[in-house]
């Protein structure tokens, strides 16, 4: 089997590993990921819990959805502020 071949997007690349922090409803999360065909290169994170997001921003739910289906990891209650000391 030979290497996935790579697929960009103006500053991202599916070889890269990317963070994507402060994330609202996860949609930019979930464009790069289907973009890419997968998401097992990504961590996306968001300030809210689960609960808050979900109250705050009901449209996440399809795009957590999508980014589970294709591998990414997403981190709830992350504070980009605290985040050097992670």
């Amino acid at each position: 089997m030979g290497k996935k071949k790579e697929k960009k997007i103006q500053h991202y690349s599916s070889s890269q590993k990317i963070l994507l922090v402060g994330e609202g409803n996860f949609s930019f999360s979930a464009c790069l990921a289907k973009a890419f065909g997968s998401a097992t290169n990504m961590v996306a994170t968001c300030l809210h819990s689960k609960d808050a997001l979900r109250r705050k921003h009901q449209s996440s739910g399809p795009h957590l959805a999508e980014l589970k289906s294709r591998g990414c990891l997403v981190l709830y209650e992350i504070n980009v502020c605290d985040m050097n000391q992670n």
